[in-house]
């Protein structure tokens, strides 16, 4: 007959190795909850199946969209590209009062000096 002795230094890592695999589990357990109080009913899930096998033309209008987008932008890089420059905007032209008020201070009251 053969006799088993446990330290308590083996005892103690067993318990830390079954902690260390239950929080584990747990930790599994409660997403695999989460996940199934988050996803949507199989009943959704078969209605968005059927609508996307409903709308098979879908790709062929973004194709078409896409097509006429590329069409646009040649159209739009002629016109960039074009011998015309774009018309340039001109200022008003410049007043008097525009001098003063970009001038500096005098030493008289509304330079804000004391005398």
């Amino acid at each position: 007959m053969t006799t088993i002795s446990i330290s308590p230094a083996d005892f103690r890592d067993i318990v830390d190795v079954a902690s260390i695999v239950a929080s584990v589990v747990a930790t599994m357990i409660a997403v695999w909850v989460v996940y199934l109080m988050v996803r949507p009913s199989r009943r959704v899930r078969e209605e968005r199946r059927r609508e996307r096998e409903e709308r098979p033309g879908e790709l062929e209008e973004m194709w078409r969209v896409m097509d006429r987008m590329e069409s646009r932008l040649e159209v739009l890089e002629r016109a960039v590209a074009a011998d015309d420059p774009a018309p340039r905007i001109t200022r008003p032209a410049r007043d008097a009062r525009d001098d003063r008020l970009l001038s500096p201070a005098g030493d008289g009251r509304e330079s804000g000096g004391m005398k």
